[in-house]
Parts: C-alpha cells; structure tokens; sequence
C-alpha cells in the first residue's frame, strides 16, 4: 500500500468513527420538535433541551474522568466495540418509542436514560479513540475530529432543509404558539413527525452497526502492521502504558541502514496488548524491534538522565495518599503536555459559552441590509460548517506551537464581546451599541466555528508529540475537551443575564 492510500485509509475510517462518536446527539437535536411534543405534558416542554445538555455533559465527563483513570489497563477494542452496540441500542430504543408512540412521564424517563447511556458510551469511544489516534499519523485524529463536525453539519443542514422548505416555517409541520406551547396539531401531522423521527433513528441504528465492522476491519489491519505481521510500521499502537525505560531490553543501536532501533522487553506490557485472547490469528513476534522517532528518543535520554539524578517528576503526596495508583503516571503525562490541555480547555469553553445559548438569541434585525431568513436555522449550519472546514484546514496550514495556538484562542475571547452587540429579543432596536447586520452576525459565526475546529484539532495533533506516553496524552487531552465544554456551558449563564436574557 502507497503512503498516499495508506494515509487515506486511516483518514476515512477514523472519520467514519468521528461520525458515530456525536451522531446519537445530533439525531436528538434534530427530533427537538418529536421531544416537544411527546413531552407537552410534563413540566419540561419548553426547557428539555437545557436538561437534555446538562445531564449528557455531566454524566459524559464523569464517565470520561473513570475511563481516563483506567486508561492504562483498558481494552480498547472492547471499549469501543462495546460503545457503539451501546449507542446504537439508545438509537434502537428511541426508534421503538416514536413508532409505538409514548408520551408523558414514561416518555421522558426513557429518553433521559438512553441519554445518559449514550454519554458513557461516547466517553469510553472518545477516551479509547483519541489515545490510539495520538500514536498514529496525523491524519487519523484530523478524520476523527472531522468526522465529529461532519455529524452535526448533517444534523444543521436538515433541520435548515426542512425549514426552508416548509411554507409555514415550521420544521415539523405542527403549530407552535409564540409561548413555545404547542397547539392542537392534526393527527397528519403527527404521524409525519413520528414517521420521520423513526426514520432518522433507524438510520443512525444502522450506520453504527456499520461503524463497528469499519472499526473492527481497522482494528485488526493496526495490530497485524504494530505486531510485524504487515507492510508498513505503524508507531506503537501495542507500545503502551509504561515509561520507555522500563519498556526496553537494551539501548537503541543504529542497525545496518544506520536507524536506531532498540528491542522489547518479551513481559512488555506494551507487546501484551496485541494478545491472543484478543486477537488469536495475530502471532506477536517476540522481540521485537522498532524504529525510535526523535520524540521517543528524547523522552527515554531525560528519562534515564532524571533517574540518574534522582529527579523524577512525581504526583502531590496529597494526590499519592488517596491510593491512586495510576495518578503518579497522569501527573507525569499532563506535565508534559500541560499548555495543550489547557489550549483545548479553553477553546471549547470559548465556544460553549456563546454556541448556542447566547447565539441562539440574537434575531435578525430591521434594519439589516440584506435582512436574512430563518437566521437561526442558518447560524447552527454556518458553524456547524465552518468546525468542519477549520478541523480539514490543519491538513494544509497547522502549527504545534503553543505559543501560536494561546495567541489563536486570545483572538476568539473577542468574539464574546463581539455577539453581545447584537440584537436579541431582549434588545431595544434603537439602541445606539446594537449592529444591524445579519450578514456581518453570520460571518463571525463561521469565523467562532473554523477557528473552534482549527485550533481544537491542531492541539490534539501536537500535543502527544510532546509526552514519552502518547495514548495517555491524547486520551488526556480528549478530557481536556469536555472540560472546556461543561465550563462553557456554565459561562453561559452569566453572559445571558449580561445580555438581558433570564
């Protein structure tokens, strides 16, 4: 296989993979109108998109937090394997109530919990998948991450569609008064609604159901290529978990084409991750030698020269004292990795605390030449697209400075100040500070979702270059991401009530 194929076949698959990670969330902003509907009478008719957000950040990012810590002894293949049956039962279950029907407390009861189980999902498939993609090239996390915002520019361009071509400017054909109550709908068009709902659950069932034979095909072709049963070395997938040093059975040699190259240890734990209960057509050839990139190379020459000199970065001892056993090595890894974790962070807070709460809000103003339709529809897809387009754009114009990528999110903070100048519900159209342009509102949404895009994947790219574990950095890092979500999420608030918004 040619570099060129060979690049390409990791990119689409692992696009493939990005796609199913935030495929089930996107389905259920989709069928908002299906969830209104059948929840009209509880008290979360009008707010459960707010419950559906908090109770799938919340408990992602505590499934993230436990599938972090045992990220050292985790099956990835099972993991992954087991996350996207998982979330293709959440879809299944979803497409059975809206053919069924069901309504009310029943209703919601199942569809939180379907969520909650989607979120754990997600959290194992993004721990497992972001750490495998740190010891691969480059374009596996970029078709990650693109296939990420590939699923919610599907999700936005439909719900657009369906707007625009909907004469009565309702996405799903039922009248909605201007309290957000729901009128008396004809039975029609409820039946329309279900039956769509059903088919975008259906579909969603089946393409993960697919992603996991694309998952299992990728799979077995990485630890045939990591255990020398292929064409091409990969770097490392099966050289996980322990320090270099302690990983190695003697130092790295220069051999007859002058690479250096170094042999493991045959109880490497790193070679008994391709095992034979796992795997038991792949045959680990024992020992095994491999080619040390400059990275690894650096990080085993500080190793042994802070063993040598007894300075071993280690955990708090208030951190060590809870019995984490595993913390002396996250401690090791987010020191390494620390600008990049707080990078990522901070540019998913930037974008969660006005996308979409504060965005969602702003409507299009009188007096905007041109004067923009559907404003709202137009906004989700414009981000939606422009993520996608800056996460492609590091395939061309990338940077793994931190100094560069800090400065890129110092630049978006004047965003936030930037979309409070524009008019929402709560405005008054004579306000001298309000700007009266759809156009110039649109625009700098496309710029928040490129540079939302650019900067997130350039980091996760450049981030485990810099840790002697690479799995760990980039399963640290895909932490680091919904951090910076729920914090945006809470940024929010504030920003609303500054903007006039309760």
């Amino acid at each position: 296989m040619t570099e060129a194929r060979h690049q390409r076949y990791l990119y689409w698959r692992f696009n493939v993979l990005g796609v199913a990670t935030l495929v089930v969330w996107n389905i259920f902003i989709v069928s908002s109108d299906f969830f209104r509907y059948e929840f009209r009478n509880t008290p979360f008719r009008d707010n459960f998109e707010s419950v559906f957000s908090i109770l799938s950040n919340s408990v992602n990012l505590v499934a993230l937090c436990y599938a972090l810590y045992t990220q050292p002894k985790a099956d990835h293949d099972r993991r992954i394997k087991n996350g996207l049956l998982a979330t293709a039962s959440v879809l299944g279950t979803i497409f059975l109530l809206s053919v069924c029907g069901g309504e009310g407390w029943a209703a919601l009861a199942i569809s939180l919990l379907a969520l909650c189980v989607a979120a754990v999902a997600a959290a194992y498939i993004q721990c497992s998948i972001f750490g495998i993609a740190a010891l691969l090239p480059p374009c596996c996390a970029e078709g990650y991450m693109s296939g990420q915002a590939i699923a919610g520019t599907l999700a936005s361009g439909s719900q657009l569609v369906a707007v625009l071509l909907d004469k009565s400017a309702s996405s799903s054909g039922l009248d909605i008064a201007r309290d957000g109550s729901m009128l008396t709908p004809s039975m029609g068009d409820y039946w329309r609604l279900r039956l769509r709902t059903a088919a975008y659950f259906l579909v969603a069932a089946l393409f993960l159901v697919m992603s996991v034979a694309v998952w299992t095909q990728l799979n077995t072709q990485l630890v045939l290529l990591a255990s020398g049963g292929g064409t091409r070395d990969l770097d490392g997938y099966v050289r996980l978990d322990t320090d270099i040093a302690g990983d190695l059975d003697a130092p790295s040699q220069p051999n007859a084409d002058g690479v250096l190259v170094t042999t493991m240890r045959e109880d490497s734990p790193r070679l008994a991750r391709a095992n034979q209960a796992s795997f038991p057509d792949v045959e680990v050839r024992l020992p095994a030698q491999y080619q040390l990139s400059h990275t690894e190379l650096q990080a085993l020459e500080s190793e042994v020269t802070a063993a040598s000199a007894g300075h071993v970065d280690t955990a708090p001892d208030w951190l060590v004292s809870l019995g984490l056993s595993n913390a002396q090595q996250l401690y090791k890894t987010f020191a390494e990795i620390s600008p990049y974790v707080y990078i990522c962070a901070i540019v998913m807070g930037q974008t969660l605390a006005v996308f979409p709460p504060l965005t969602e809000a702003i409507v299009s103003s009188p007096h905007s030449l041109p004067r923009i339709d559907n404003l709202t529809a137009w906004h989700f897809f414009l981000f939606n697209a422009g993520d996608y387009l800056g996460r492609l754009t590091t395939q061309w114009l990338n940077s793994s400075s931190s100094r560069v990528l800090h400065g890129a999110n110092g630049v978006r903070m004047l965003l936030i100040p930037a979309f409070l100048l524009f008019p929402t519900l709560a405005t008054s159209p004579h306000a001298a500070w309000v700007i009266h342009s759809d156009v110039l509102f649109l625009s700098l949404v496309l710029v928040l979702g490129w540079s939302n895009g650019w900067v997130a994947t350039a980091a996760l790219i450049a981030g485990p270059l810099k840790a002697a574990n690479k799995e760990l950095a980039g399963s640290l890092l895909g932490f680091a991401l919904c951090v910076g979500l729920v914090i945006g999420a809470a940024a929010s608030y504030p920003l609303l009530l500054l903007a006039g918004i309760s």
